[in-house]
């Protein structure tokens, strides 16, 4: 479906293909990413429909129709067997990153100077903010040795830290404990780990 007006897409699927595990789906279903998007916002997210419109980018009467039509599909996967294809197409997000330097993907995740939130409209940074990261400030105040996340331990990171990735859709980090990845998780972020710390080839990766 074709709209004149662009939408708002946010959310990141890590998986494209979905379906029964004991037998093929005798029929696919094409799931679009607005109709991803609206589950995500009114299922995940728990938002009320008229703020699900609004961060979509569509009138309320659209957005009723894209998320009837999205829960039609999951339904219909569950009672007939049905496979569902998420439809890959481009979309714009925001990129939250750990770093030192402004530019790469710091090694630790909980120690690094500063938060980078870069926004990514067509497959390219079209912004770039910062956040200070209030852990790395006292350990710096306190005169403590910063060597790796283990430097944050007692310092109520897993509380302090998640709420100012809120503005973030995907959070790209070398390494992350399990405590603060469900925290972060439990905010509807999708978190991506990599092992490069160039930026470049991290949206090149997420955008293909």
């Amino acid at each position: 479906m074709k709209t004149g007006k662009k939408r708002n897409i946010t959310f990141q699927p890590t998986c494209f293909s979905f379906g029964p595990l004991t037998q093929t789906p005798k029929e696919t279903i094409l799931l679009r990413n607005d109709e991803l998007e609206a589950l995500y916002l009114a299922d995940f997210k728990v938002l009320y429909h008229e703020d699900c419109a609004q961060s979509l980018g569509v009138s309320r009467p659209t957005f009723a129709k894209l998320i009837k039509q999205a829960r039609k599909k999951m339904v219909e996967m569950v009672m007939y067997g049905k496979g569902i294809e998420l439809i890959r197409e481009p979309y714009n997000f925001t990129l939250v990153f750990p770093t030192d330097d402004r530019i790469s993907v710091h090694p630790y995740f909980l120690v690094a100077k500063l938060f980078a939130f870069a926004k990514v409209e067509e497959g390219v940074i079209s912004s770039i903010t910062y956040k200070e990261n209030p852990i790395y400030k006292e350990l710096l105040q306190n005169k403590k040795e910063i060597i790796d996340d283990e430097s944050a331990k007692g310092l109520a990171a897993g509380r302090i830290i998640p709420p100012l990735l809120d503005d973030a859709t995907i959070l790209v980090a070398r390494t992350l404990g399990d405590g603060i990845r469900r925290n972060i998780e439990g905010m509807g972020i999708s978190i991506e780990l990599s092992q490069t710390s160039d930026l470049d080839a991290i949206i090149g990766r997420l955008i293909d």
